[in-house]
């Protein structure tokens, strides 16, 4: 199968250091290339990847954009990027776009069958009056929670496929018994919360250790509201970490904090836990049920009170069990789910509309 995936322009695929979706992206296209299928990978220029690159800009955006240019520009590059892929359509069996609802006005432009995966929240406005214009655009969600917010119009969704990762470097790091920290990993933003993973560390008497990106758009919630609370012994800031130092970071902690308070489409770092063996203490919040299994990988809470109280309970969560319950997880698995929704487009593709 000829198969065009088209990446977010902010990142490599992959990225060196912190990223979610073009992480995912390379798990994909190499997935897909040591399948025995074409794949032809839009995207940053210093991406690394099995499939055939197509440079659409040199270097990735994030680290040499400003704030002011991720707004003004960078939505620019994205569509120019779009419209080269649809004028190549014939290339390809099927156009795979990662763009979110920057797609939906190509998708009918060609007789090829496209298929976008949806990875952020649909519960903010520009989704909520966008999506419904394209019912008929084919749509993969990446768990069934993220779908909510658009349960009132009727969208054609292909498939829920999960994000999946390589996970054999973090199920290979053997655990380094009852560790001694918490871990954070993940971005610094107020809907992540790590002033929460910062308040259960303290009120257990337990050193975390975060390792997280500071994002421009977070640097104010940052330099107000968390690094004043970092002193350095046991609240740790060690910044972001590296594909190579994830699994023993996961590995070597008690447990892996999740106070995220928002509805999170997925939560790539707890499946990195799990793999490693590391139980995940986390809110009930968007996509956390469909991972997470209350008392056997872990804890689901309803607030900070059942997160501090889950910490005397860690002694109940196998680390076998956890690591078990990883293998649903994996690049292979997710390459499997994204061929099956490929072969639906191929055989049934409905004229997509647009309803202004």
């Amino acid at each position: 199968m000829r198969i065009a995936q088209i990446a977010p322009l902010f990142e490599a695929v992959p990225p060196a250091l912190y990223g979610g979706t073009e992480r995912v992206i390379a798990a994909l296209a190499d997935g897909l290339v040591a399948d025995g299928h074409d794949v032809t990978l839009f995207g940053a220029g210093s991406s690394d990847t099995a499939a055939r690159l197509v440079p659409v800009v040199a270097e990735p955006l994030r680290p040499k954009m400003s704030r002011q240019e991720m707004i003004d520009v960078a939505p620019h590059l994205h569509l120019q990027m779009l419209a080269e892929v649809y004028a190549r359509a014939d290339e390809f069996d099927v156009i795979h776009s990662h763009l979110d609802l920057l797609t939906l006005p190509f998708v009918a432009s060609t007789d090829v069958p496209s298929l976008l995966t949806l990875h952020g929240r649909l519960d903010i406005d520009a989704a909520q009056q966008v999506f419904p214009r394209y019912p008929a655009a084919p749509l993969v969600s990446i768990s069934d929670a993220q779908r909510r917010p658009l349960a009132g119009s009727r969208q054609n969704w292909v498939a829920t496929v999960p994000n999946g990762l390589p996970l054999d470097p973090y199920l290979a790091q053997p655990r380094n018994g009852e560790g001694d920290y918490f871990a954070f990993v993940g971005r610094i933003s107020d809907e992540k919360r790590p002033d929460l993973a910062i308040e259960i560390a303290r009120r257990t008497n337990h050193s975390l250790r975060i390792a997280a990106k500071v994002d421009p758009f977070d640097l104010d919630y940052y330099e107000s509201n968390i690094e004043p609370l970092i002193d350095g012994d046991d609240i740790v800031f060690t910044g972001e970490i590296s594909e190579l130092d994830k699994p023993v970071f996961f590995a070597g902690a008690k447990a892996l904090l999740f106070p995220s308070d928002w509805p999170e489409p997925f939560g790539l770092v707890l499946i990195e836990s799990l793999a490693a063996g590391t139980p995940v203490i986390a809110l009930r919040r968007g996509s956390v049920p469909e991972i997470l299994e209350d008392g056997v990988t872990g804890f689901i809470c309803e607030n900070v009170d059942e997160m501090v109280a889950a910490v005397g309970r860690l002694d109940q969560i196998d680390p076998d069990a956890c690591r078990t319950a990883s293998l649903e997880f994996t690049g292979e698995t997710m390459c499997r789910r994204y061929v099956d929704a490929y072969e639906q487009v191929q055989r049934r593709r409905p004229p997509v509309l647009s309803h202004v």
